[in-house]
């Protein structure tokens, strides 16, 4: 049986988030409450970039396509304009890999049960991104990449504390 394309998509997403998860547990012998700071330069904690990855995923994924936020109320505090504090009310790290982990199955599930009638539909936000696509396909998409690219910053953290990975 064929897969739709809202699955293929969920796919990539899942894909995308197990490569962030391998990262992030390659850094269990890091401090994931203090900024890295490297070569003059300071980057986000772990944490600040565990609980971003939670906030995005729900946000573009599940708002974005116009439904109800399914992530924690604290996780607004790392959204993209976030100065990299970290929120004061929540739990330990343990407790936000357990968020993430739940926010991720719920989005998941989500995704695959969507239409593909849906994916070209605008966003929600009507949010045009730089080559003009406003549809939920391409929000999906950017999910993907955005959690890409922020694998690579804990890539790079795993580099700057010289974990040996498998």
């Amino acid at each position: 049986m064929a897969r739709t394309e809202t699955q293929i998509l969920a796919d990539m997403m899942d894909k995308a988030r197990q490569l962030s998860r391998f990262y992030i547990s390659n850094l269990k012998a890091v401090d994931p409450y203090t900024p890295i700071e490297f070569g003059g330069k300071k980057f986000n904690s772990v944490y600040w970039l565990t609980a971003h990855l939670l906030w995005a995923e729900d946000y573009l994924i599940v708002q974005g396509t116009g439904a109800k936020s399914i992530a924690p109320d604290w996780a607004k505090h790392y959204q993209i304009t976030s100065d990299g504090s970290l929120h004061e009310g929540h739990g330990d790290y343990k407790a936000l890999l357990g968020d993430m982990k739940q926010v991720h199955e719920s989005t998941m599930q989500y995704l695959r049960g969507l239409d593909d009638e849906i994916l070209d539909k605008d966003n929600s936000w009507s949010f045009h991104f730089g080559d003009g696509d406003a549809t939920n396909r391409f929000i999906i998409m950017h999910a993907v990449r955005h959690e890409g690219g922020h694998s690579g910053n804990l890539a790079w953290l795993c580099k700057m504390h010289e974990v040996k990975l498998p």
